[in-house]
């Protein structure tokens, strides 16, 4: 290759082909990252409102088990059920998506929901027990100098039936299933740690194509102007001061420097109109 400008744009695009490389690819990795990102945040929104709702549903179902068991609510049986059906539904829709390491605690929690669903029903087809409320005309009976209050009304045999099984069979059910959905939020979060860990390494890798080409870059600038400091500022230079040295003080015209191309072609020009100068002074 010959040519001073030539060599200048082929240095200069040389750069613009890096930097446009290194761009691209960074870019590449960034909306890799970015797409993994967005993924690991879903995921995570997807769990967190996954947990939130099966709480609630547990919550529903407990006070309206309570309110069907303890005071006999006939519109409280229906939200046991309803409750049981979201709490189905809303593990089928998370199944989908949930890793191999939690599919086991997801398990798991159907059977604690149908252990749950099993235990309600058949309370609920049995006969409620209602709790007996004092008369609210009862008013307490003076006799002589002493004051008799009716005594408060005993509960029923149905009544401490229930009391027990709430306490002892359905709150045992029902704090089974709260923790396993605690223990399935401690599970999930933990699997995306891998992943977190990926989407550390993958923006070190989107970063990686501009530090090395920021690093190639500046070599190639520190060459670039070494090779236009030795072969085109000093070369001009030395042309000039033997040219100034000949028309000053009548000396050779005599560049010591390396010269190539146009800058050679320069100096020989030179050299030869000095020479024909000198031809037509002697003449």
């Amino acid at each position: 290759m010959k040519g001073i400008s030539k060599r200048v744009t082929v240095g200069f695009m040389s750069i613009v082909a890096l930097l446009f490389v290194s761009g691209m690819i960074s870019l590449f990795e960034l909306r890799t990252l970015s797409n993994d990102t967005e993924s690991i945040l879903a995921a995570s929104r997807s769990d967190m409102s996954y947990a939130k709702d099966m709480l609630r549903y547990a919550h529903d179902h407990n006070h309206a088990m309570m309110r069907r068991t303890l005071f006999g609510e006939e519109a409280a049986a229906k939200e046991c059920r309803q409750a049981v059906d979201a709490m189905e539904v809303a593990t089928a829709a998370v199944r989908r998506d949930i890793p191999r390491g939690v599919e086991e605690c997801l398990d798991t929690l159907s059977l604690y929901i149908a252990e749950l669903r099993a235990l309600s029903e058949e309370r609920l087809n049995s006969k409620p027990a209602f709790v007996k409320r004092a008369h609210p005309n009862l008013l307490p009976t003076l006799e002589s100098d002493s004051v008799q209050v009716d005594a408060a009304p005993q509960p029923s045999a149905e009544q401490l039936s229930a009391s027990i099984w709430y306490e002892q069979d359905y709150e045992v059910a029902y704090r089974r299933l709260t923790d396993q959905v605690e223990r399935y939020m401690t599970l999930s979060h933990g699997s995306l740690a891998p992943r977190a860990e990926q989407l550390n390494k993958n923006a070190y890798r989107s970063i990686t194509p501009v530090f090395i080409s920021l690093l190639v870059m500046i070599a190639i600038v520190l060459m670039l102007y070494f090779f236009v400091l030795v072969y085109g500022v000093r070369p001009i230079v030395r042309i000039n001061r033997s040219l100034s040295d000949y028309l000053a003080f009548k000396l050779p015209f005599k560049v010591k420097a390396e010269l190539i191309d146009e800058l050679r072609e320069l100096s020989d020009n030179i050299e030869n109109l000095v020479n024909i100068s000198k031809t037509n002074k002697n003449e």
